[in-house]
C-alpha cells in the first residue's frame, strides 16, 4: 500500500476513533448503533484503499497507455518506444505518462493524457538534464 493510502487511512482511523469516544455520551442502544456504522465505514475504507483504488488506477493507465499507443502509431508509424507511468498514486481526469523511443534512447518525453487527447508537455535526458542544455536535438518533439 502506498505511503499517501496509508496516511488517509490513519485519518480516517483517528476519526473513526475519535468519534466512537464521543459515542460513551450517548446511551447503550444508540451507542452499540453508531459503533457498528463506524466499523463498517473503517472496513469499506480499508477495501476502498486496499483493492478498489488501486484496480481503478491501473484501469485508467491502462486506458491511457492505448490512447498514447495510438497517438505514437499515427505520429510516427515506423519507430518504436516503451511507454511508463509515473507512480502517481492518485484518481486524477489526467494521466502523465513517459515515452523512451529507441531510436532516440538518451531523451524521455512526458505526455498527458486526458480522456483521448494527448498532449506532449516536455522531455529531458535520461541523465535528468533539460535537453536544452545537453545541445541534444529531439527529433520527436511535438
Amino acid at each position: 500500500m502506498e505511503p499517501s493510502s496509508i496516511m488517509q487511512l490513519f485519518f480516517i482511523t483517528s476519526w473513526i476513533f475519535a468519534v466512537g469516544l464521543l459515542t460513551f455520551l450517548l446511551p447503550k442502544k444508540v451507542r452499540k448503533f453508531v459503533w457498528a456504522i463506524l466499523g463498517i465505514i473503517l472496513i469499506c475504507s480499508v477495501i476502498y484503499q486496499g483493492a478498489i483504488k488501486p484496480l481503478i488506477i491501473e484501469q485508467k493507465t491502462g486506458k491511457a497507455i492505448e490512447v498514447l499507443e495510438g497517438h505514437l502509431e499515427e505520429k510516427y508509424p515506423i519507430d518504436s518506444w516503451i511507454i511508463t507511468d509515473t507512480d502517481d498514486y492518485k484518481i486524477k481526469p489526467v494521466i502523465t505518462l513517459h515515452v523512451i523511443f529507441d531510436s532516440e534512447p538518451k531523451v524521455i518525453y512526458e505526455y498527458i493524457v486526458e480522456n483521448t487527447v494527448v498532449r506532449q508537455v516536455d522531455m529531458w535526458t535520461v541523465l535528468g538534464n533539460s535537453v536544452e542544455e545537453s545541445g541534444i536535438e529531439p527529433q520527436h518533439a511535438e
